[in-house]
């Protein structure tokens, strides 16, 4: 794997290395030159890469080159991953205060807040891509290469879309503990858990019919060293065009918040960077009918000498500013443990 990917690297071609969740194929969109793709209708096939904003169309490489990819044991670290950096925090914990203050007094619900932690790179793109990717084998894991983005690289435990023969499948997370700890669900996570779930299926009612929704169970699911609450909601999306479902459900509540308009206005007042393309989405699309989307979490982007780590947390009317830090953490932690 290393001498293909090196060799695209080198002449700055753009590329994206992907594997699905409980897989092992390793795949690869490659470009032979640096045109820049784009799209609004999604009525092309390839990859797709959006901002969590998406003011503009989308960015993709076609699926025109198409390679299964035999990737290299990563090796082993000689050396402990790098201290994650604790000097956003009071800036973090601040804007969970206010957040809470707006709950409280306002329409809006629910607000996720997130953070960028920048941390020393050691290794290669390559070499991540295949941390991640055993050590994290239930997730979506991906390295991203483009002229137009830079580097980015995740392992992302959240599905947005997945349409096949009219069937959509999506689903509501929300609330984080870490795997192991004596503590449990409480009401806040509940709650949050049900903001975004009845949003998803408000939402959903603009394109298709009620009766064409199926709501499952909540349940708990583990992502690495985390676990979070999970329903599954399943579509009759017959006739509908796939642009028409990300429309209506990007950004979910997960990863922005309620209602939407006013929660994006209060991460842009508030947070102080530009998310880029944390918290978008990303996946496989093809003609406007099919797709495997996921939501672009526990990811980074990539320098020669740095890593931008990103991570967020639901806000709801009893969020605690600390507890909240603590689980912006906890998510950075997946990507900090491989470097």
């Amino acid at each position: 794997m290393q001498t293909f990917i090196s060799s695209l690297e080198a002449e700055g071609l753009p590329f994206v290395l992907f594997r699905y969740p409980n897989e092992e194929r390793i795949l690869c969109y490659y470009q032979n030159d640096k045109q820049e793709h784009r799209t609004t209708s999604f009525e092309e096939e390839g990859f797709v890469f959006s901002s969590f904003d998406r003011e503009t169309s989308s960015l993709y490489i076609p699926a025109t080159n198409q390679k299964i990819i035999e990737v290299d044991a990563p090796l082993k670290q000689a050396f402990s991953p790098p201290l994650l950096p604790l000097n956003g925090k009071d800036k973090f914990e601040e804007a969970v205060e206010e957040a809470v203050k707006e709950i409280n007094a306002s329409s809006l619900e629910k607000v996720v807040l997130s953070a960028p932690f920048f941390v020393p790179n050691r290794r290669n793109g390559a070499s991540i891509f295949a941390s991640l990717a055993q050590k994290y084998p239930n997730a979506f894991v991906y390295y991203w290469s483009h002229n137009a983005t830079a580097n980015w690289l995740g392992a992302t435990p959240e599905h947005f879309i997945s349409l096949e023969e009219n069937q959509m499948d999506t689903m509501a997370l929300a609330g984080t503990l870490a795997v192991g700890t004596q503590a449990e669900w409480t009401e806040k996570e509940y709650h949050e858990q049900e903001l975004v779930t009845q949003s998803i299926v408000n939402a959903l009612q603009k394109v298709v019919p009620v009766a064409a929704i199926k709501v499952g169970d909540r349940q708990t699911v583990q992502a690495g060293s985390l676990q979070h609450l999970q329903t599954s909601i399943r579509v009759d999306a017959q006739g509908v065009p796939l642009r028409d479902i990300i429309e209506v459900l990007h950004p979910t509540p997960a990863v922005g918040g309620l209602p939407v308009e006013k929660a994006q206005l209060f991460i842009r007042k508030h947070e102080g960077y530009d998310r880029e393309y944390y918290a978008g989405f990303l996946g496989v699309f093809k003609q406007n009918k099919s797709a495997k989307l996921f939501v672009n979490l526990r990811c980074g982007k990539v320098s020669e000498n740095n890593i931008q780590l990103f991570a967020g947390a639901g806000i709801t009317h009893n969020s605690e500013p600390t507890k909240e830090w603590n689980e912006i953490c906890g998510k950075a932690m997946t990507f900090l443990s491989v470097i």
